[in-house]
């Protein structure tokens, strides 16, 4: 476990307190386009037979101020446009999304930056966007100016930085204005080694302010490193909301289980090739991959096994005497 975000001091969070977050029926649904000139012709005219994409589907749930939530789930599965949501860059088609106080979003951190202004005139620029006077980024301007470590690019246009410059002050606008919500995809990848320890840092001190943090990383120790709690989506919708820990061992049991049947159906596709075609060739194919699916089979059965026993002994270890003392009470 990473030594940014161990034994954190994280504010005690109120069960009781009114939601700062809050998802009530959501569904958001896409069309997709198979090109761009489909896509501008639908400008005018109406696709006949569009090709639909539930992003969300019928999502809900509460953040409480002070809570690290993680968002855990493949590529495809509704996390980015959850985030997205909770920022107001996207709005449901269906259901209602409440928000209380304002959002940092460490999503697509060059979004919004204008390219002929100056670093530090984007700094402005941000925070009049994110609903803030001269005088509050008056502020915070030199501690943004210290933590991207431009130099003199501060004061040159945004089109002479490289990507990774760009992404240095983004980020560091979006830490430093001491937000109530702090929503990270993937963002803690920016810069060098050096650099990154001390993205991570901040968002560790920010953390323990009590802000609310929404967080999503396909590294899972990462997850389980920031935040106590974690929902599990997939095809747009919440399989799971619990403990992090538990949240990714109902993921992988998840995962492989799908896996295997995958497997399986592939294997028995196989076997009735090797044993109904007349086309020695394919046969021979067959029958020489065989053994490499049935051997990663057997691998993906070992794992959903040990993953399994790991969920049911936490689950015994978190809430077996609760239920020892639920039937003793009966």
């Amino acid at each position: 476990m990473s030594e940014f975000f161990e034994n954190m001091n994280r504010v005690e969070v109120d069960k009781d307190s009114k939601p700062v977050i809050k998802f009530d029926n959501v569904c958001k649904t896409y069309t997709l386009y198979k090109s761009d000139q489909e896509r501008f012709r639908a400008l005018f005219i109406k696709p006949k037979n569009p090709i639909l994409h539930r992003a969300l589907d019928h999502v809900s749930f509460e953040v409480r101020k002070g809570e690290s939530v993680g968002i855990m789930g493949d590529n495809g599965c509704g996390k980015s446009t959850l985030l997205k949501t909770v920022t107001g860059v996207n709005f449901p088609d269906e259901g209602t999304v409440e928000v209380d106080g304002m959002v940092a979003a460490l999503l697509e951190l060059t979004a919004g930056f204008s390219i002929e202004m100056t670093g530090r005139e984007n700094i402005y620029l941000k925070g009049y966007i994110l609903g803030m006077d001269d005088e509050q980024i008056k502020v915070i301007e030199e501690r943004v100016i210290d933590f991207a470590e431009l130099g003199e690019y501060i004061d040159q246009p945004v089109r002479t930085y490289s990507s990774g410059m760009k992404m240095r002050l983004g980020f560091a606008i979006n830490v430093n204005i001491a937000p109530d919500i702090l929503v990270v995809d993937e963002a803690l990848a920016v810069g060098d080694a050096a650099f990154k320890a001390k993205c991570k840092n901040k968002i560790r001190e920010i953390i323990e302010t009590g802000v609310t943090v929404l967080f999503v990383s396909h590294n899972a120790a990462q997850v389980e490193e920031i935040c106590e709690r974690a929902i599990y989506m997939k095809k747009g919708h919440i399989i799971f909301d619990g403990p992090t820990k538990e949240t990714h061992l109902v993921y992988l049991v998840d995962k492989r289980s799908a896996q295997i049947e995958k497997r399986r159906k592939k294997i028995a596709q196989l076997q009735k090739l090797i044993e109904t075609s007349d086309n020695e060739e394919d046969v021979k194919a067959a029958q020489n991959v065989l053994p490499k699916h049935q051997k990663r089979l057997d691998q993906f059965e070992t794992e959903l096994a040990q993953y399994k026993q790991d969920l049911e002994n936490y689950r015994k270890e978190r809430y077996g005497n609760k239920e020892e003392e639920a039937e003793t009470e009966e």
